[in-house]
Formats: structure tokens, C-alpha cells, sequence
């Protein structure tokens, strides 16, 4: 075990520089096998947005720093086999305030670019992530929110989740800034047990992206 923390010590020191925790046991071999195959086909469908003007962030390395969780909140990577991917299991032992629009403090949380906020105004965005119940004490669900963090936001979606991972998606509309543009960046916040008991998810990822008009 100490060997794994010497291999991950010069990760773990950059993602706290970065405003990063994640948990003590920063990597771990994936205890669970029989999915392997359908993770890293999700996982690649999940990624290849990022070539069609999605934003996609994954629990990879060089994606780790998209991500910061909040106090009460619990985050472990595990390995997917041989293969070069990942997920997390995110863990929440703090009650969510659902009234708060401090998003950042309700969970795991990603920071989209301002830039996003732009193209996305007035125009219906798609979230889409790729979670599943923790094998061990799983939530059958998960909370999320997307926010314009300046005109509006999605209110926390409640959305179940199966023993297997899936693409869970939900749309809305960015609220139309004009004349002007927005100053603030976009925000996706995940929430694990919003009763903050302790029961977890397990992520591959997330996406953003503008709907097509007519889409």
C-alpha cells in the first residue's frame, strides 16, 4: 500500500494544489471485472465528443484538475483492468442544501469555460454523464445540477441509476443574456446521497454540449 502512495504522491500534491481532494486511496486496481469491455466502449464514445464541440471531462489523468470536491465528500479512482481508463467512486457523507447556490460546496463539481456560457445563450445544452450504483453501499440515484452561475440553472435533477453503467442525459435552456454577454463560468455539480448518509456512485464521466436548433 505505501508503495501506491509514493507512485501517486506528485499527482495527489498537484490536484491539491489545484484545489483538487480527492481520497486517501488515490488509485486502486478495479475490484470489479465483468464490465471492463462496456466501460471502455463508454468511455470512448464519451470522449470523442470532445471532437465535436462537446466539453467532456473524465477522471483520467489529464483530466483530473476539471474537478473539485467539497468538504464531506469522498473521491476514489480505480483503474479499468489493463486498460489506459478510469472511473471514480464518489461518496457523500454530508447533507446537500438544495437552496444554496454555492454549487461548488454541494459535491464534485466541474467549471466549464466562460466562453461555453456564450455560445450557449439563448440555446438548449445536453448534459450527459456516465455513472452507475456502487457496488458497495450504493445510492440508487444521483443528484445533479447545471448552472449558468449568472442567469439561471437546471434546479437539482434527481436521476436513477442501474447496477450498470449508463448514459444518463437531461436538457435545458440557457437563459437568453441580451444585450451583453455573460461574465461568469458555466458549472455541472454532482451529488451522491443529498441525505449525506454515506452512499455512493461510481462516474466514467460527463459531457456538455449545444443541442442543434431543432435538435
Amino acid at each position: 500500500m505505501r508503495a501506491t502512495y509514493l507512485i501517486a504522491g506528485a499527482v495527489v500534491l498537484a490536484l491539491v494544489a489545484a484545489g483538487v481532494l480527492f481520497g486517501t486511496d488515490f488509485f486502486k486496481k478495479n475490484p470489479f471485472s465483468d464490465d471492463s469491455a462496456s466501460e471502455a466502449q463508454l468511455l470512448t464514445q464519451l470522449t470523442d465528443l470532445s471532437t465535436s464541440g462537446g466539453y467532456v471531462a473524465t477522471f483520467t489523468d489529464g483530466d483530473a484538475r476539471k474537478w473539485r470536491l467539497a468538504s464531506g465528500h469522498r473521491l476514489e479512482r480505480f483503474s479499468l483492468g489493463d486498460q489506459n481508463a478510469v472511473f471514480a467512486r464518489l461518496t457523500s457523507s454530508t447533507p446537500m442544501d438544495g437552496q444554496s447556490v454555492d454549487w461548488a460546496k454541494q459535491g464534485l463539481s466541474w467549471m466549464l469555460p466562460l466562453e461555453f456560457n456564450n455560445k450557449a445563450n439563448g440555446l438548449k445544452v445536453e448534459i450527459g454523464i456516465v455513472a452507475r450504483q456502487s457496488q458497495s453501499n450504493g445510492a440508487d440515484s444521483m443528484s445533479v445540477v447545471y448552472a449558468t452561475r449568472q442567469a439561471g440553472n437546471s434546479g437539482w435533477r434527481s436521476i436513477p441509476l442501474g447496477p450498470k453503467f449508463a448514459l444518463k442525459t437531461f436538457t435545458y435552456t440557457v437563459p437568453k443574456i441580451t444585450p451583453g454577454t455573460y461574465s461568469f463560468e458555466p458549472m455541472l455539480a454532482i451529488n451522491a446521497d443529498p441525505s449525506g448518509s454515506g452512499k455512493s456512485i461510481e462516474l466514467l464521466g460527463a459531457y456538455v454540449k449545444i443541442v442543434p436548433q431543432g435538435g
